[in-house]
């Protein structure tokens, strides 16, 4: 393979065509994917034409979290929606875990304003939160982050792969790692800022049939929840986990581990990422994962309460957190800060970095805040999951597998992860968001408000952001109210109350809902529908050209006009301005206003039609402009939104004038 995908000559030295396809199929069934992946590729080098050989290698090379050899493999292969209808998506997420982001946003905008299957509103609920992630990522400013991160080294991270960090008591650690070909659990110190060498804990059962997973240990640090995996790999193969109960004596002996009941391992589900705490009865419950039916999709994240205590069979029937939390996607890794009311966790549903990212939300169960992004550098372009924080929040651990500076130069391994949450100055940042369409939302107002001593609020600071992002200083060890108002939309607010110390950097995404007037809660917007120099309207058309409207924010009609009009005048004798813009998005012989591919951009302004002269065809035009910055901003947002090749047209005096570049 050349530099540009092309046919190179066979030396001596390589396997012929069809010993690289078997070697490539044996090391599927014995689960060395990335193998697998390198032998498909060759063997695609060899023919090219075998297109479905080198889709077979982008496959595996995702699956071992290898995403710069997937994306370089994806790229090559063009869009086949009998074969691979979910190209674009898979290739765009491919380049978005590599870092690339702005390929990425292309590629994932191309594919959102072309695909057309049967699940588009599903698909394109994950392609817009992947686009969403994207613009977060792009404008994240990791210099105001009060986290410091590092890596352990070799007492707790190998060439292997290490996940799922337990804090234990003191600078003590519990981790599992596949050093030596099999998950076991080990256990690290940190001792004069040097970890110890990783061990097994003393008297720890030995697992008989199946791996170790993950654990947690309860608050008194008496009981240990786990989940023991199958193991299995190969092509067909499930890895399925339970989660078992074991308990540890003051003197450190280990009981044998016992299964909890199947309210908690359901039969033929995926039960995994167990975390115990303590509720306000004093009876344990029980934060999961799982994919059994009746959740949103993939896996989702569930709480049980111990209703029998001491009895592994004593537990509730699991309540699904709900779609505040869980999505379509995965959601993985729970955990609780009682002092904080807040449930950490890691999603690939919700708008992030690429990947599994670390989410927080605060609240209690039926009343959870929407989850705000932890941002960098707790989240990467990889995948980052597994927080664990230790007693007051200050310090917690991590599982990547990103490329980190001083050791990590690859994505296809995890490691621990070390966090210190800084103390200082507590900050309040986080964006606001449409409702409807994902899109960042510019000139909100956002008034903050303080708990007095009394305990009333007091307005401390109120201001007006020209972005959709806001920020306030905040005081530690204080309680507010932040309101969230802008014009044309339902108001929202939330409480934030700040720890003296720990985590420092405080806020979550606001989802605002469009009010109940027309054009989706944005007023009247102007318009322009020029018919390339015709005269005249329609029946279809109201006084001054101004098309008829049917549900909030659509045109319904194509009908020519020559008038730009605002909310602001009359429509049927205010004259145009000098010059406006709209942005042209597609030229198409049927316009259906209601199509779910327009939803990303109906925050830009009114779709619209307009018939082109002599031609069975139609411009479809959205938003109406009068300066250049303004629809700089806004052809921005519709490239984001699944519309790559739209451009900006002018209309002078009302008039068509044509294609702009600004």
């Amino acid at each position: 393979m050349t530099a540009c995908g092309g046919p190179r000559t066979t030396t001596q030295a390589e396997l012929p065509f069809k010993k690289l396809m078997a070697n490539a199929e044996t090391e599927t069934r014995a689960g060395n994917y990335g193998l697998a992946a390198d032998n498909y590729r060759k063997a695609y080098e060899q023919k090219p034409r075998r297109t479905d050989v080198l889709y077979k290698a982008a496959e595996l090379y995702t699956r071992v979290r290898n995403y710069r050899a997937a994306a370089d493999a994806y790229q090559f292969l063009e869009a086949d929606e009998d074969q691979w209808p979910l190209l674009g998506l898979q290739y765009g997420r491919a380049l978005k875990q590599d870092g690339r982001y702005d390929q990425a946003r292309r590629e994932l905008a191309l594919f959102l304003e072309t695909y057309n299957g049967a699940d588009r509103p599903i698909v394109s609920e994950i392609v817009r939160n992947e686009l969403a992630g994207i613009t977060l990522a792009t404008s994240f400013n990791e210099a105001e982050s009060m986290v410091d991160i590092d890596r352990p080294g070799r007492g707790v991270n190998t060439g292997a792969d290490e996940f799922g960090a337990v804090a234990v008591a003191g600078d003590q650690l519990f981790f599992t790692s596949t050093a030596g070909g099999q998950s076991r659990l080990y256990q690290s110190g940190l001792r004069a800022r040097e970890w110890t060498k990783a061990t097994v804990p003393p008297g720890f059962p030995v697992i008989a049939e199946g791996e170790f997973g993950t654990g947690s240990l309860s608050p008194d640090g008496r009981l240990f929840f786990f989940t023991i995996c199958s193991g299995l790999t190969g092509e067909d193969a499930t890895n399925r986990c339970e989660i078992f109960r074991g308990e540890r004596s003051t003197t450190g002996a280990w009981s044998q581990p016992v299964r909890l009941g199947e309210a908690i391992n359901a039969p033929s589900t995926n039960n995994a990422f167990p975390f115990v705490t303590l509720g306000a009865d004093g009876r344990y419950q029980l934060y999961f994962s799982s994919d059994r039916p009746g959740g949103r999709g993939g896996m989702d994240l569930y709480l049980s309460s111990e209703m029998v205590p001491n009895d592994p069979n004593g537990f509730s029937a699991p309540a699904n957190l709900g779609p505040v939390i869980n999505t379509v996607s995965d959601e993985i890794t729970p955990s609780w800060l009682a002092g904080e009311n807040m449930l950490y966790f890691s999603s690939n549903g919700h708008p992030g970095f690429g990947g599994q990212d670390v989410f927080r939300s605060q609240g209690t169960f039926g009343s959870y805040q929407r989850p705000e992004n932890m941002g960098q550098p707790v989240n990467s372009a990889a995948d980052d999951y597994g927080l664990s924080l230790s007693a007051g929040g200050s310090t917690g651990y991590l599982t990547s597998n990103r490329i980190f500076t001083g050791g990590k130069d690859k994505t296809t391994e995890t490691d621990i992860f070390m966090l210190n949450f800084r103390a200082g100055r507590a900050k309040l940042k986080a964006t606001v968001y449409d409702n409807t369409t994902g899109n960042e939302l510019s000139g909100a107002e956002v008034t903050l408000l303080e708990m007095g001593e009394s305990g009333g609020y007091r307005e401390v600071d109120r201001r007006i952001f020209p972005t959709g992002v806001y920020a306030f200083d905040l005081r530690p060890g204080g309680k507010y109210r932040v309101v969230v108002e802008r014009e044309g939309y339902q108001g929202k607010e939330y409480q934030v109350e700040t720890s003296p110390t720990g985590s420092t950097l405080y806020g979550q995404p606001v989802f605002l809902v469009r009010s109940s007037v027309p054009n989706g809660g944005q007023g009247a917007q102007p318009r322009v529908l020029g018919d390339g120099g015709r005269q005249g309207t329609s029946s279809g058309s109201a006084p001054g050209g101004r098309p008829q409207t049917g549900s909030a924010g659509t045109t319904t009609t194509s009908a020519p006009a020559e008038v730009p009009t605002t909310g602001a005048r009359n429509t049927a004798t205010a004259p145009p301005d000098p010059v406006a813009y709209r942005i042209q998005i597609s030229a198409q012989r049927k316009f259906d206003p209601s199509a779910g591919k327009y939803e990303g951009i109906r925050v830009v302004g009114d779709i619209v039609a307009e018939p082109i002269p002599n031609r069975d065809l139609q411009r479809i035009t959205v938003g109406y402009f009068t300066d250049k910055e303004s629809t700089r901003q806004a052809l921005r947002k519709v490239h984001a939104n699944g519309f790559p090749s739209a451009f900006v047209v002018r209309y002078d005096n009302g008039k068509r004038y044509g294609q702009v570049k600004l």
